[in-house]
This record gives structure tokens, sequence and C-alpha cells, in this order.
């Protein structure tokens, strides 16, 4: 399983990728390299069967905490 997720990642690295370091987009690149390599990692981790934790608590603390009850 790990494969096709490094297959998959691979052909969407070169799909995304390239074009934005041919037309000099800086900064979309690297915003994108860092959504990549962390969606990369939460998969493969979770083709490994590690778990991984939930943010939803996180998250919704936050929420309260902004807004309130």
């Amino acid at each position: 399983m790990i494969i096709l997720i490094f297959i998959g990642y691979a052909l969407l690295a070169v799909y995304e990728f390239v074009p934005l370091y041919k037309q000099k987009k800086w900064v979309d690149f690297w915003v994108n390299a860092a959504l990549y390599v962390f969606s990369f990692t939460i998969a493969a981790l979770l083709s490994l069967n590690i778990p991984v934790p939930s943010p939803a608590v996180p998250i919704s603390r936050a929420v309260t905490s902004l807004f309130g009850k």
C-alpha cells in the first residue's frame, strides 16, 4: 500500500510542482510543498496503520474559546 502512495504522490508532484517552478511562482510553490509534505506524512502513517490523533478536540476548543458556547 505504501508503494501506491509513493507512486501517487510522485505523479501529483510532477503535475503540480513543475508548472509552478517553470512559472516562478515561488510563494505558491512553497505553500504547495508544505501542504504536500504534511498530507504525504499523514497518508503514509495511515497506510502503515499508525494511529494519528484526531484534530477534532483542539479545533472545538479553539472555536469555543473564540466564540463561546
